[in-house]
């Protein structure tokens, strides 16, 4: 280990090299610390000239003189001279960020950037791109401020790029080359770093996508906690009882989760649909010391949901170890289950869910039937007066079918408190993202990611409109496609993309009461409508 003074205009750093670091990681350091670019960063003062990124950093910091200090010499991001006056330019004289801004000033519809593959780096563009399309987790990036350099570590230096990324994701019509980013992602997660044949290797999306969310928690602070546990935690309620003993007390437990398992069964007794995937990680057995019998015995656990998130991950169990074979030759490996597992564009958490919790659920769930019922009879009713066409594009969002609630905005919100309107959990979620993976085995392959664009609304768009991330390219694609025997991401192909990670997000209905007398008035239509 060696430490050197580093000089920066009037700053001046001290910088703790550890034994074998390279010229890439060191000038990663330095930039954490004064947010000077890696391309920018020229440094004097080293024996032998200007450092070079071939050089031997610790051969050069052997080298120096006790009390010498190294120069820097680049600008900071944000400090870089802009000219005073705006020109005219001509289109193809624009970059693709001013393209970008004034195509959505004139409402033209644009397809979204794309992200340049630096090197296997597939698995980490899929999930920076579906969790950009969520807008909970947009907000909270956008109102993100880093702590000044000297109380910055390395997860707000992450957080800082993500942040980064996603804005230039939104400013271009172009594909972005996100290097710092990966960077600090690899400075973070040393295994993201690992190289294989003079490339770096292949790497799980799941890990990468734990990964993120765990280093936002740690920095989008909130006063209850942080957002992402805001966001995507949920709570698990376990019981476990032992098999081998009746006089053993069942035991009890609470947990936190962020992702939820999906298993797809064995090879004699397949799982076919999500639902019954889920249902089955619920209740595995374990085999665990047993203080009654003084050994260790079978238990049998059963978990239920005991709250939901707001955006609930679900995992397909679809990669597993498979050990070496001397007798074939084979070494030991990541294979993947291809097996088809069915899954739509909603999903139903009801049936895995706490008693208590179901309670509160069947409340939301009638709320929903009501104003679904009512809908259906204002629909009706404008049928037959001829104005079915008037009042279908009129539609509101809590008038929409399962699936088909838009996310409430600020506005929405302050209403809805000024009304005194609650939202209700239903236990409803649509599907608003997919990590999907191409390939055999785990360490190799290819991802891509699937975010929900926009919703059919029956006229202009049939079918609802989705978003293919597949590194550098994008692509319009439409759920039948995604569903249909051209790509089925629902599996049973081993060479074609399949599911392995979905996002959901939750759907509330307004519990209006009887605020301004509406209760009554709206129920008379459905009553009306089933007497007929």
């Amino acid at each position: 280990m060696a430490q050197i003074k580093l000089k920066w205009g009037k700053e001046e750093f001290d910088v703790t090299i550890e034994e074998g670091t390279s010229v890439e990681i060191f000038k990663t350091q330095v930039w954490t610390l004064t947010s000077v670019p890696m391309e920018r960063q020229k440094y004097t003062g080293f024996p032998g000239g200007m450092l070079k990124d071939s050089d031997d950093l610790m051969a050069k910091v052997a080298k120096l003189k006790p009390g010498s200090k190294i120069m820097l010499i680049g600008t900071a991001e944000g400090g870089e001279l802009k000219v005073p006056v705006e020109k005219t330019v001509f289109e193809e004289d624009l970059t693709p960020e001013e393209k970008a801004r004034i195509l959505k000033e004139k409402k033209i519809e644009i397809l979204p950037a794309g992200m340049k593959n630096l090197g296997n780096t597939c698995y980490m563009n899929s999930c920076v791109q579906v969790l950009n399309h969520l807008p909970d987790l947009r907000a909270t990036l956008e109102s993100y401020v880093a702590p000044p350099a000297e109380g910055r570590d390395i997860d707000a230096v992450l957080t800082t790029q993500f942040k980064n990324v996603t804005q230039m994701l939104r400013s271009t019509t172009d594909c972005i080359t996100p290097l710092q980013f990966v960077m600090a992602l690899r400075q973070r997660f040393p295994r993201f770093a690992e190289m294989q044949g003079g490339g770096y290797m292949q790497q799980d999306a799941d890990e990468c996508l734990r990964g993120f969310l765990t280093v936002m928690s740690s920095t989008l602070k909130t006063d209850s906690g942080n957002k992402i546990d805001d966001l995507f935690s949920f709570e698990i309620k376990s019981s476990l009882k032992c098999l081998e003993c009746d006089e053993e007390p069942k035991q009890e437990s609470i947990e936190a989760q962020r992702v939820l398992l999906c298993h797809l069964g064995t090879q004699t007794e397949p799982v076919s649909h999500i639902h019954q995937g889920i249902a089955l990680s619920m209740k595995e057995h374990v085999e665990k010391n047993s203080l009654v019998l003084g050994r260790n015995a079978q238990y049998e656990k059963h978990s239920m949901l005991s709250s939901l998130p707001t955006y609930l991950v679900v995992q397909f169990a679809r990669f597993g170890y498979k050990g070496a074979n001397e007798w074939a030759g084979t070494d030991a490996s990541k294979v993947k289950l291809t097996r088809k597992c069915a899954f739509s564009h909603s999903f139903d958490a009801f049936d895995i869910c706490s008693e208590e919790l179901k309670k509160r659920l069947s409340v939301g769930r009638m709320k929903k039937k009501d104003q679904d019922d009512i809908a259906l009879a204002k629909e009706r009713e404008a049928f037959k007066a001829g104005k079915g066409d008037s009042k279908s594009s009129t539609a509101k969002p809590e008038e929409k079918k399962d699936g088909d609630v838009e996310m409430k905005s600020a506005e929405d919100v302050e209403m809805k408190d000024a009304l005194g309107l609650e939202e209700l959990d239903t236990g409803y979620y649509e599907l608003v993202g997919i990590i999907s993976h191409k390939g055999r085995t785990a360490d190799g392959g290819h991802y891509v990611s699937w975010a929900k664009h926009k919703k059919a609304d029956g006229k202009d768009l049939k079918e609802d409109q989705w978003v293919l991330f597949d590194d550098e390219d994008t692509s319009f694609e439409t759920w039948n496609r995604m569903t249909g025997a051209a790509i089925d991401l629902q599996g049973g192909r081993a060479d074609t993309q399949i599911a392995y990670i979905n996002i959901y997000r939750k759907i509330t209905v307004k519990d209006a009461g009887n605020v301004l007398g509406t209760a009554a008035e709206e129920t008379k239509p459905a009553e009306e409508a089933k007497a007929a």
